[in-house]
């Protein structure tokens, strides 16, 4: 299992990497990785914690060897994970048991608020 996130990690780093002009999908990155996160969770964390989640799964995932080093943007994080959390309690429960329809949400959400 943890090899699995590491790879998925390692992925959405490199996807980061590539598009660091394009702050959508940054973004999407973003949210793929704390659907990721509170897929497991067993109660809802502050924005700063799961910010700082996302930080560490960034640098864990960073290969030392690697050209392009992608930046974490806290920034981007920190609106991600309000995104979530301005969500109700209920539809945070539905989908942590489906990733892809967390994505969707979170960046519905993210997008309202812009």
């Amino acid at each position: 299992m943890k090899v699995t996130q590491i790879i998925l990690l390692s992925l959405l780093a490199s996807g980061s990497a590539l598009a660091a002009d394009d702050a959508d999908t940054e973004q999407n990155v973003y949210a793929s990785q704390l659907c990721h996160i509170v897929s497991s969770e067993k109660k809802v964390a502050s924005a700063d914690q799961y910010v700082e989640q996302m930080k560490s799964d960034v640098a864990r995932s960073k290969s030392s060897s690697a050209m392009n080093q992608p930046e974490f943007d806290e920034e981007s994080a920190r609106e991600v994970a309000s995104a979530w959390l301005q969500l109700g309690d209920d539809e945070r429960a539905k989908l942590r048991v489906n990733e892809q329809q967390c994505e969707q949400a979170v960046m519905a959400q993210f997008q309202q608020e812009d």
